[in-house]
């Protein structure tokens, strides 16, 4: 994300461009990410109102989502106990990822709004000329001036690596959120630059974990691929790589926290020990992480539920330090030369939840085996 701070009077300006930017060297996709959306909206087509639900929020369809969520309370009494409970966080959640203020802006005409980033309101003023934002903290308060292109808003016309213009600028959307939520309302006086550093720094981490929780799943699915791209070597030094390395650990000690909850997230078949976070990230980015790649409800919900604990425990730590703790309760750290004992930490770790995944599947197949009938 391109940026600029000016300290001394609580200003920080804001570029947009910031969800493709750093795809533009990468190698693109062909196939558009319209076919996923369609793929999706056709098997609900023919099944019953709980597909059609799961079908809309699953693929950021949220035009099909709010038709079916209007449906007559008679037949979403119809529903299981287990899907009514999936309807009800499907509809808390659109409620955060979709809040009112996006229809406002998508019909392209200036609006004046709240919006509000893990319980921080922000006073936004929307302009669809505008290219930039800008985030005004010297009063005390967060007042935004924003400009997007409205067209773009939930677009299923392709972008790259199979994913939408929509989704591109859905994470583009939530990461200012974030940031500008994160921006300090008073700044320490005197600051040197180590200072400024460390501050710029844990925006950027607050901004990603913004787009990781309050975009569309898909946009979600984009963002993680997006931020993967930063244990290569070609994004490795970019000025955001460090908190977005930090955003990807955390995805990673979530699912190797608990790889069973993450059915859809399978496992490579092997994995070496040495670089096990970067060959894991790898590895996800090319294989678990595509549009089409839809995860369940109760993974979306687990997901957003862990990067939403996240943010707050590591908030107030990572501010001060530049430091915090993953899922696994291992740390973290900013500042690239300080991360490197601790990565080598969590790479151990991994591989050692790895190896215990492994065996447990192992485990499954030879009982498989040993309950089939003798021939």
């Amino acid at each position: 994300m391109k940026r600029s701070i000016t300290w001394a009077s609580g200003i920080l300006v804001l570029s947009l461009a910031c969800a493709a930017a750093m795809e533009a060297a990468a190698p693109k996709a062909a196939a558009p990410a319209a076919e996923a959306t369609k793929a999706g909206a056709a098997q609900a087509e023919s099944g019953d109102l709980y597909a059609r639900i799961v079908a809309g929020y699953m693929d950021g369809d949220w035009d099909a989502l709010d038709k079916e969520l209007r449906a007559p309370q008679k037949d979403l009494a119809r529903l299981t106990r287990a899907q009514q409970a999936d309807v009800t966080y499907v509809r808390q959640a659109a409620a955060e990822c979709h809040p009112p203020w996006w229809k406002q802006c998508k019909a392209g005409q200036k609006a004046a709004f709240q919006a509000n980033v893990w319980n921080q309101p922000i006073a936004v003023t929307y302009d669809p000329a505008k290219t930039n934002s800008e985030v005004n903290t010297g009063s005390g308060t967060r007042t935004m001036t924003a400009g997007w292109p409205a067209a773009d808003m939930d677009s299923t016309v392709h972008a790259e690596h199979g994913y939408s213009k929509g989704d591109l600028l859905n994470v583009g959307i939530w990461l200012n959120m974030g940031l500008a939520a994160g921006a300090p309302t008073k700044f320490p006086p005197n600051m040197d630059e180590a200072t400024k550093l460390r501050i710029n720094l844990y925006l950027d981490l607050r901004s990603d974990l913004a787009a990781l929780y309050y975009t569309s799943p898909p946009a979600r699915r984009w963002a993680l691929y997006l931020f993967s791209l930063c244990y290569t070597p070609h994004y490795a030094k970019a000025p955001m790589a460090a908190p977005r390395r930090a955003a990807t650990a955390m995805f990673l000690a979530e699912v190797m926290r608990s790889p069973a909850t993450y059915p859809t997230l399978k496992l490579p078949d092997m994995l070496e020990a040495d670089g096990a976070e970067e060959k894991l990230c790898d590895y996800f980015r090319k294989n678990r992480l595509r549009r089409e790649d839809r995860w369940t409800t109760a993974e979306d919900k687990s997901f957003r539920e862990a990067v939403k604990t996240f943010a707050a425990a590591s908030d107030q730590p990572t501010s001060m330090t530049g430091k915090g703790l993953l899922p696994s309760g291992l740390a973290f750290s900013l500042t690239v030369e300080e991360d490197v004992p601790l990565r080598a930490k969590r790479e151990a770790w991994i591989k050692a939840q790895f190896d215990k995944a492994a065996a447990k599947g192992a485990a499954k197949e030879t009982a498989k085996e040993s309950a089939k009938p003798a021939p």
